[in-house]
Order: structure tokens, then C-alpha cells, then sequence
């Protein structure tokens, strides 16, 4: 797999590549990805962006399930 970084692949190929598994590999794969200790910091920080990007104010869960149901 190390030699994939040294080739440049962009994201449109990746999604394509991920599209044609069977949802089980997709499962798969996905599983691998969020266990990457990298993968939590990442996600973390891009929530956290978005809170600040949107205004979004601290929510318990019932207020955020609410919130992400509304309709425009």
C-alpha cells in the first residue's frame, strides 16, 4: 500500500474505486478507517469547525436530533 503515496490519485478516482465493492468491503473498509486513532482527531476537529463555521450552538441530544431534522 506505501506505494499508492507515491502515486497521484484524487478523489473522484478513490470514490469510484470504493463504489464498485460489495457493501460488505465498503463496511469493511469504513471500520478500518474510524479505528485510526489520526481518522478521530481529524473528525473531531473538522465538527468542532463546523460549529464555529455555522454558529451552531451546544446541543444535548435531543436538541441536536431536532435540529438536524428540521426542514428549510
Amino acid at each position: 500500500m506505501p506505494r499508492l503515496k507515491e502515486i497521484d490519485i484524487n478523489y473522484d478516482q478513490i470514490r469510484e474505486l470504493v463504489c464498485q465493492l460489495e457493501f460488505s468491503k465498503k463496511m469493511s473498509l469504513i471500520k478500518d478507517i474510524i479505528k485510526e486513532k489520526e481518522y478521530k482527531d481529524s473528525f473531531y476537529a473538522y465538527t468542532e469547525s463546523l460549529l464555529k463555521k455555522y454558529n451552531i450552538p451546544r446541543m444535548n441530544e435531543d436538541e441536536l436530533d431536532t435540529f438536524l431534522h428540521q426542514k428549510d
